[in-house]
């Protein structure tokens, strides 16, 4: 079982990642940059998978774009709704692989952007299940080598 719980704390721990320029850092503009860093990373995975990078820097990107769901959820204090059962991976495990990346990635960003705009955390939910999908579905990945990954970019391994 992945231990997000593990997950979700090393992300709480990190520094505050960078941010765009901006004149007043407020609440609202720090919550802003990580949505924008979310949406980076996901554009930065995509990039890659359209390249057909090595599976060691899909996975690579694919555990930073996962970081980067966790800062912004433990920022609005949403981490409960990123925690994980094995009953909630096994049916993500049921699913069948995509017909399409660009759908999946235009639906993920639609869905992060629905949650920032119209502040509905059930958006983000979605998105999150749909980026878990991409990773052990779509790209092929186990639950063990994600969790490896991550704990490897906070040393932990």
């Amino acid at each position: 079982m992945v231990d997000f719980n593990r997950m979700l704390g090393l992300a709480r721990q990190s520094a505050f990642p960078e941010m765009l320029p901006a004149k007043k850092i407020t609440l609202d503009e720090k919550y802003s940059n990580l949505v924008v860093n979310v949406n980076l990373s996901l554009a930065n995975l995509f990039t890659k998978i359209q390249a057909k990078a090595p599976k060691a820097e899909l996975l690579e990107s694919y555990c930073h774009g996962m970081r980067d769901f966790f800062e912004m959820a433990n920022f609005k204090e949403w981490a409960y709704i990123m925690l994980m059962s094995d009953e909630d991976l096994n049916q993500i495990g049921q699913k069948w692989k995509s017909d399409s990346f660009a759908t999946v990635y235009l639906i993920i960003q639609q869905q992060i952007n629905k949650c920032y705009f119209n502040r509905q955390p059930q958006a983000l939910v979605h998105a999150w299940h749909m980026y878990l999908k991409l990773g052990l579905i779509d790209l092929d990945f186990d639950e063990q080598e994600i969790e490896a990954q991550y704990l490897k970019m906070y040393d932990q391994n």
